[in-house]
């Protein structure tokens, strides 16, 4: 009898224990939840080394090599640890090369090989540099080891000077070479006029 009360007493004890085990387990995620938006970077850096991540409006910045300069902002990010790639949703980035020349890239995907550097921008792309260009398409890739942004696709062109349509771009961020692979239209834009063409070119 004595033998069955003492183990009725320790069975009791281990449920207490497993129980407050539980709701700590419990309370220690809800928190992580509530707080997660304030999870300092470091930890968040740390845990991008050892799981997959997945977090929303995120930004990302990196100093590379050449003294260029990258802020890239999203509303979702997932980072996947063995293939090193981060996949963004509806993303926008400022890249400042090591001369000051700034480029705006803005598009609904974006896909970043982060031992790299290199990137590929999908869905309604959109490049803006700081003497005004415009370049619009709909897939664009940039080779950091070549400092080179290029696509096959249709892209059109356009300052206050001219719209250049055509497919396949080829332009390169360190000597502003640019080049239009086929299909090349060009009109050029009165002096002072906002809009329409006086020269159309093929």
């Amino acid at each position: 009898m004595l033998k069955g009360l003492f183990a009725s007493k320790v069975k009791k004890r281990i449920l207490l224990v497993s129980g407050v085990l539980l709701v700590l387990a419990a309370a220690g995620i809800w928190w992580f939840v509530q707080n997660r938006g304030s999870i300092p970077k470091q930890a968040l850096q740390i845990m991008a080394e050892n799981v997959d991540l997945q977090v929303r409006n995120v930004t990302y910045t990196d100093v590379g090599s050449s003294g260029e300069k990258w802020e890239v902002k999203a509303d979702s990010a997932r980072y996947m640890r063995q293939e090193k790639i981060a996949l963004f949703d509806k993303v926008a980035i400022k890249l400042i090369l090591a001369d000051g020349q700034t480029f705006h890239l803005t598009g609904d995907q974006g896909r970043l090989k982060t031992d790299l550097k290199d990137m590929e921008i999908t869905g309604n792309v959109v490049i803006l540099s700081d003497r005004g260009d415009r370049f619009t398409t709909d897939r664009l890739s940039y080779v950091h080891g070549e400092k080179k942004i290029f696509t096959r696709s249709p892209v059109t062109m356009e300052n206050d000077r001219m719209k250049i349509r055509g497919v396949g771009l080829t332009l390169r961020l360190d000597s502003r070479d640019l080049k239009l692979s086929s299909r090349v239209e060009a009109e050029t834009k009165p002096v002072g006029a906002t809009g329409g063409n006086d020269v159309k070119k093929r």
